[in-house]
């Protein structure tokens, strides 16, 4: 790691279910470097880009903020460091978080609405099973008698749903695997990038096994799983299974963040047209995809 993006002691501070929690005390007398690189993942652990997943509407004036906000850098992170930080040390953070350009920020975590609507499978099949009635009831969907032009805002919206059906099996079967099997459990951990920058001492490792599986659950439940481009080699390595190609879906998926983020348009401005055709191609696609997992996960896993 640069000098610039220095690694933080095992010290600096814990990850909980909302993030980073820097030490207190730790901070009062850390290096002005590692200060800062906290303060920086305290923030950057809890707020986002709105336009990563906060849904978009321009006739309602832009970003609908459903899970709270917009935050203010300032605000948020004189609120938490004041009493242990100058006012430099964090005016330095609000500048680096705010260099890329967002200066409204909406949040990562709801705790509420994580805990109202979290979902576990209890075999391994629910997940494909949930899947499919996810598709059965936006067939349903697709057979209403509209208006055209609510026709074609219905069939966004089916398109959308399409994504989020896969979305949803994809985390819902690996959050199954992880939990049921110590083997992926432990490849997962492994692999994960977000996991192997983690480093204490020997001295901790017991304590800090006990609540990985906390930390891997919490991550899972705030991967952006649309990101296959991200996700699916995890998949790939933590099941050790062949997965099909996505290339295809990934296409679907930028439609996808058209329809959601810019109101139905492309970057360019013009409208997204989703067809009957379209829809059914993705369906079919989606489909297609979760049936090879299956396939896959049947293989190696017949009794999980």
């Amino acid at each position: 790691m640069s000098d610039s993006n220095p690694e933080l002691p095992p010290n600096a501070g814990r990850m909980t279910e909302m993030g980073f929690e820097p030490d207190d005390e730790w901070l009062m007398t850390a290096e002005s470097e590692l200060r800062h690189r906290a303060m920086e993942e305290w923030f950057t652990s809890r707020f986002e880009d709105p336009a990563d997943s906060t849904p978009y509407i321009s006739k309602e004036g832009g970003y609908i903020y459903i899970f709270g906000g917009p935050h203010d850098a300032k605000d948020e992170l004189t609120f938490r460091f004041s009493h242990v930080c100058s006012e430099e040390a964090i005016q330095a953070v609000i500048d680096a978080v705010e260099s890329g350009g967002t200066t409204e920020w909406a949040p990562l975590h709801s705790a509420d609405y994580d805990a109202q609507f979290e979902y576990r499978a209890d075999v391994r099949s629910d997940a494909y099973d949930s899947f499919l009635q996810r598709l059965e009831e936006a067939n349903g969907l697709a057979t209403l008698q509209v208006d055209l032009k609510s026709e074609e805002k219905l069939r966004q919206l089916l398109f959308g749903a399409l994504i989020g059906a896969l979305e949803a099996y994809l985390a819902d079967t690996m959050m199954y695997c992880i939990e049921e099997d110590e083997l992926v459990f432990r490849r997962f951990v492994s692999e994960c990038k977000e996991f192997q920058r983690r480093k204490f001492p020997l001295s901790e490792i017991l304590s800090r096994m006990h609540g990985l599986r906390d930390e891997v659950r919490d991550h899972l439940q705030d991967l952006n799983w649309h990101r296959l481009d991200k996700v699916i080699p995890l998949m790939k390595s933590s099941l050790n299974i062949a997965i099909p190609p996505f290339g295809t879906l990934m296409k679907h998926i930028t439609i996808r963040h058209d329809i959601v983020h810019r109101a139905g348009k492309t970057k360019e401005g013009q409208r997204v047209d989703i067809s009957k055709l379209v829809l059914n191609q993705l369906r079919t696609d989606v489909l297609a995809f979760v049936d090879d997992i299956e396939l896959e996960l049947s293989k190696h896993y017949p009794t999980l």
